[in-house]
């Protein structure tokens, strides 16, 4: 049953930190009208959704099945999160499309590591006590 407890934890904090990291990039593109109304900022955000779902897929299971041993998830979480975004910079460049999109993810992407840390960090910690 702590299992489920953990499971559940990880997902609301990690829901809560991508929500919030999309929510500040809709407020600079708000801030940005022009942004707001192109291309740029839907596939910004479609590729970092798409980074984010491909990080619950690995880690979920993991935390559900055995929230203790995650040292294996977290690292082909990383390594498959890293690869996914170099694959999209290279299909940018490519291309030859806008790199703005690029940063635009990377700028979403990097907060969304650190504060996945924090979240993995919090549901170990509820797994011991």
């Amino acid at each position: 049953m702590n299992s489920k407890r953990q499971f559940y934890v990880y997902i609301r904090n990690s829901g809560f930190s991508f929500i919030a990291i999309a929510l500040l990039y809709l407020l600079f593109t708000l801030l940005n009208l022009e942004l707001f109304m192109s291309n740029r900022f839907v596939l910004a955000l479609l590729v970092f959704t798409g980074i984010f779902l491909i990080g619950w897929a690995i880690m979920l299971p993991s935390i559900y099945k055995n929230p203790k041993e995650l040292i294996v998830s977290i690292i082909s979480l990383y390594t498959i999160q890293m690869l996914l975004f170099m694959f999209f910079a290279a299909a940018m460049t490519y291309s030859n499309s806008d790199m703005k999109v690029v940063i635009d993810v990377l700028c979403m992407f990097l907060p969304l590591n650190v504060l996945n840390v924090f979240c993995i960090i919090h549901t170990l910690k509820s797994a011991i006590t």
